[in-house]
C-alpha cells in the first residue's frame, strides 16, 4: 500500500476500540498509531505494545485507546527539515514519527528507514586523503610508483618486520604466501572453518587441501588444543585467522610448528593494530597478511599486504605481484610464473595517510566497541564478544550472539527486523565447510565441526565504524532490547 492509505489504516480515532486499532495496524503492517481527536488533531500514540500490556493488566478489546495511548506525542511540523527529523528518532529510539500542520493536525509521517539506513561499515575518509590522492594524479606515477614503496615502509615499521609487499587484496596476498611457502598439489594445510572463505580458498588455487580444525567457543579463533590430531604426513603449514581482530594464541600455534616443522602464514586481514602478548599480529609466523577492504581497520579502497621477516619469501612475492618479474628484468622479461596482483599508486597513497592516522582511527574503533559493551551488557539473551586478558584487541567488526534459547531462524528474524528498522544487519561468518562447493568437493556436512556451526547460527554482526555516533549506537541498542523482549514474549 501506498504511503496515505497506510497513513489511514494508523491514524486512529480516539473513541476506536483496542481491537479496531490492532486490526488496522496489521493490515499496514506497522506496530504503531497515531490517535487523533474530532477535529484530526494529533492528541496521542498508542503502541502494540500498549495495548497488549493493557489486554494482559485485565482490560478487554473494547476499551478505547484514548484511555491507553501515550499523550503528548513526539511529532514534527510538516516540511521540517530531514536532519530535525533524524535527530528527534535517534535521540528518543523511535522507527516513526508523526507529521502536523501548522493547527496541530495530522497530515503525514516519517519513517526512520526513508532518512537514513545505517550502513554495516562505512570509511573514515577525511581532507588528508583526499588530498594526498590528488596530489597522486598529478604525477606520472600511477602504478609501480614511490607511494607503494612508502606504504609498504610504514606498514613493515608498525608491525615490526622486516620486509612488506603491498598486493591489491588480502585474496592475492594469501595466495602469494601458499606460493612461496612451496605449498603445492597434494599438501594439507590446517586452518579453520570460521571466517571469510578466502582463508580456505587461497589454498585451493595451489591444489592443496584446507584441513579444518573447529574453533574455542570463546575467541572464536581456531581451538590449538586440536590442531595436533589433524597433523599428518601431508601437514605444510598452519593458516590461523586472528578472527573479527581477535588474536590466536600464537606462542601456541608457534610451538606445534616448529615441533613438526611447518610453516606459519598468519591470516591477519582483520586485525591490524591487534596484539598478543604484546606483540602485534603478522609478527609471528613465516609470513602474514593484513587486508585493507573499506571495512577494514584502514582502507585503500581494495588492498592487502604481505609481511614477512624472510628475505626469500618477500622477493619472491615481490616478483609474483608483478608478472614473474624479478628485479632487473625487463618489462617483458618474466623469470616466472606471476600474476597482476599489484597495488595502485592511488591505493598506497589513501594508506599511507590512514596509517598516519592510526591511532586515532583505533582509538575510535575501540570507543564504539566499549559504547556498544556498555549498552547492550543488560540485554538479556545477548552475548557481547569476548576479548581474552592477554591481548589488545583491534576491532574490525562488533558481532554479539544470542544465547542458546533463540534458534538460527530467530536469529534471521532478528537480523530482518533490524533492516525493517533502517539498522544494516547480518549473520557473520557462515560456516565454510558448508559452502556448497565445499560439500561437493569434500563430502562435509552438518555436525562435523559443531561449534562452529553452534556459533555461526547464534552470530549477529551490528553496524561499526569509526564515526558512528552515540546517539545511533543507543537506537540500535534499544531496538535490539525491543526485538528481543518481543520474541521473548511470543
Amino acid at each position: 500500500m501506498d504511503k496515505k492509505e497506510k497513513l489511514n489504516y494508523i491514524s486512529a480515532r480516539k473513541d476506536a476500540t483496542i481491537k479496531e486499532v490492532m486490526e488496522n495496524i496489521e493490515k499496514a503492517g506497522s506496530k504503531i498509531a497515531f490517535v487523533t481527536d474530532e477535529n484530526k488533531k494529533l492528541i496521542g500514540v498508542v503502541s502494540d505494545g500498549d495495548m497488549r500490556r493493557a489486554l494482559l493488566a485485565g482490560k478487554n478489546l473494547d476499551i478505547r485507546v484514548e484511555n491507553i495511548m501515550t499523550k503528548n506525542p513526539i511529532m514534527a511540523r510538516e516540511g521540517a527539515p530531514a536532519t530535525e527529523l533524524l535527530d528527534k528518532m535517534l535521540e528518543k529510539s523511535i522507527q516513526e514519527i508523526p507529521l502536523v500542520d501548522k493547527n496541530g493536525v495530522l497530515v503525514s509521517f516519517v519513517t526512520l528507514s526513508e532518512l537514513k539506513s545505517i550502513p554495516l561499515s562505512s570509511p573514515d575518509i577525511t581532507h588528508k586523503e583526499v588530498e594526498i590522492i590528488s596530489q597522486v594524479l598529478s604525477t606520472p606515477y600511477l602504478s609501480i610508483g614511490p607511494r607503494v614503496k612508502e606504504f609498504e615502509k610504514k606498514m613493515a615499521e608498525y608491525v615490526g618486520v622486516k620486509y612488506a609487499v603491498a598486493v591489491n587484496s588480502g585474496t592475492s596476498g594469501l595466495h602469494l604466501c601458499v606460493r612461496s611457502l612451496d605449498i603445492k598439489d597434494g599438501d594439507e594445510v590446517i586452518t579453520t572453518p570460521f571466517s571469510f572463505i578466502a582463508s580456505a580458498n587461497c589454498m585451493l588455487f595451489e591444489r592443496a587441501k584446507p584441513v579444518f580444525v573447529d574453533i574455542d567457543e570463546n575467541t572464536l579463533c581456531i581451538d590449538v588444543n586440536k590442531i595436533e590430531e589433524k597433523i599428518t604426513k601431508k601437514t605444510k603449514a598452519i593458516l590461523p585467522v586472528h578472527i573479527f581482530g581477535h588474536p590466536c594464541e600464537m606462542d601456541k600455534i608457534m610451538e606445534i610448528a616448529q615441533k613438526h616443522n611447518l610453516a606459519v602464514i598468519e591470516d591477519a586481514c582483520e586485525s591490524l593494530g591487534s596484539e598478543y602478548k604484546n606483540k602485534k599480529t603478522g609478527s609471528f609466523g613465516n609470513a602474514a597478511v593484513f587486508a585493507f577492504y573499506p571495512n577494514k581497520q584502514i582502507t585503500t579502497g581494495e588492498g592487502g599486504i604481505v609481511i614477512t621477516n624472510d628475505e626469500k619469501t618477500a622477493k619472491l612475492c615481490q616478483s609474483m605481484r608483478n608478472q614473474g618479474r624479478d628485479e632487473g628484468d625487463s618489462w617483458l622479461s618474466h623469470s616466472r610464473l606471476g600474476y597482476n596482483y599489484r597495488m595502485t599508486e592511488v591505493s598506497a597513497a589513501l594508506g599511507v595517510t590512514q596509517m598516519e592516522r592510526i591511532k586515532e582511527i583505533l582509538g575510535k574503533r575501540e570507543a564504539v566497541a566499549q559504547a556498544y559493551n556498555k549498552k547492550l551488557a543488560d540485554i538479556g539473551g545477548i552475548k557481547i564478544p569476548f576479548v581474552e586478558k592477554n591481548v589488545k584487541m583491534s576491532w574490525f567488526v562488533y558481532v554479539v550472539r544470542l544465547d542458546e534459547r533463540f534458534s538460527r531462524k530467530d536469529r534471521d528474524k532478528i537480523t530482518q527486523k533490524l533492516k525493517e528498522m533502517g539498522i544494516s544487519a547480518r549473520d557473520y561468518f557462515p560456516p565454510i565447510h558448508l559452502e556448497p562447493f565445499y560439500v561437493e568437493m569434500f563430502g562435509y556436512k552438518t555436525g562435523d565441526f559443531p561449534v562452529t556451526e553452534k556459533v555461526s547460527e547464534s552470530t549477529i554482526a551490528l553496524p561499526f565504524y569509526n564515526n558512528l555516533t552515540e546517539k545511533e549506537i543507543d537506537y540500535i541498542a534499544n531496538s535490539l532490547r525491543q526485538i528481543i523482549q518481543s520474541l521473548d514474549n511470543t
